[in-house]
């Protein structure tokens, strides 16, 4: 029996190498292959560089999405230009979180970043951001500059409503103060 074991052992570990390597290929290429990913999820819901509402819809848009929030997307491409992003700030909580095309978070803010009440920011490319010019009205609180590692991808902006009751009037505030819009340095300069 031990003999039988030994001889065995092996292939043992040879399958369960071969289960690792498979396993962790599967792991790293199923984000490629999902159809039905967060670019495909939005591309038919929201325009570029353009504020779309997701709530208040009758399917799910986004999974596992906390029904309590509010959302907003844009999908953004700084091929053509610096995007600024403005959001309200609501009564209870407001965010906004900015992804690549393919869902990879590479930044956020919250309502407490805001001033004047509401939440306004630059997303740029690395060379945009080379352009910008520099001086000390850049860097002031109200004028935060993000650098995205893609050229595209999509910003959510979430408002927590604490009573349903209060869906239907943060679902307005995003809908009337949400912005999203494509500007050139010169006038992100200006700002």
């Amino acid at each position: 029996m031990t003999r039988r074991l030994v001889a065995a052992l092996p292939w043992i570990v040879a399958g369960l190498i071969l289960g690792l390597i498979v396993h962790i290929a599967t792991i790293f290429a199923l984000p490629r292959l999902a159809p039905a990913d967060a670019r495909a999820r939005l591309a038919g819901l929201a325009e570029i560089n353009r504020i779309t509402t997701l709530s208040g819809r009758g399917e799910t848009v986004l999974p596992l999405a906390d029904p309590a929030f509010e959302t907003a997307v844009c999908r953004f491409d700084l091929s053509r230009g610096v995007l600024h992003v403005r959001a309200p700030v609501t009564p209870h909580y407001t965010s906004i979180s900015l992804y690549t095309a393919t869902g990879l978070a590479f930044g956020a803010i919250n309502d407490r970043a805001a001033a004047r009440g509401t939440m306004d920011l630059f997303v740029v490319t690395a060379a945009q951001r080379r352009e910008l010019a520099t001086g000390e009205e850049e860097t002031a609180a109200d004028n935060l500059i993000m650098v995205s590692p893609t050229t595209e991808g999509f910003v959510l902006v979430r408002a927590l409503a604490a009573q349903p009751s209060m869906a239907p009037l943060i679902r307005e505030q995003l809908t009337n103060g949400a912005l999203c819009e494509i500007l050139t340095p010169e006038q992100v300069a200006g700002d």
